[in-house]
């Protein structure tokens, strides 16, 4: 009997030591998938930092080349500005000067239309004097 129990303690004492080194497998399973896991969500972060580093490069790049793009605009749109400006003063200007030059011509001509007429009136005058 006492073979018997030794025969009994043995083997629950094996099936024990299987149950812990099935236990022990698992852990080493869960421990394997954890650095699994871990190692590619640390390849995972590090993709996800490289691209928005690309991200923040690609921002700046499209910034500069916008504050560029505004900037020669404005100096553009400032040169177009001026010209018009005194292409327009020129213009007002040139009406202003033919305007009065028309108005001088309209004056020299109504002295000279009076003039005419004065001349016909002694111009006749004389004639009726000859005449007479």
């Amino acid at each position: 009997m006492i073979d018997e129990r030794i025969n009994k303690s043995l083997q629950e004492l094996e099936n024990q030591l299987k149950e812990i080194e099935s236990a022990r497998e698992q852990v080493e399973q869960t421990i394997n998938s954890y650095d699994g896991l871990n190692k590619a969500t640390s390849e995972y972060v590090s993709s996800m930092n490289t691209l928005t580093n690309k991200i923040k490069e690609l921002i700046f790049s499209v910034e500069t080349d916008y504050k560029q793009k505004v900037s020669s605009f404005e100096k553009d749109r400032k040169t177009i500005v001026d010209s018009v400006n005194a292409a327009s003063q020129k213009l007002s200007d040139a009406t202003d000067s033919f305007q009065n030059s028309l108005n001088n011509l309209k004056t020299k001509l109504k002295y000279s239309l009076i003039l005419n007429g004065v001349i016909l009136v002694a111009l006749a005058t004389i004639l009726f004097m000859i005449v007479k």
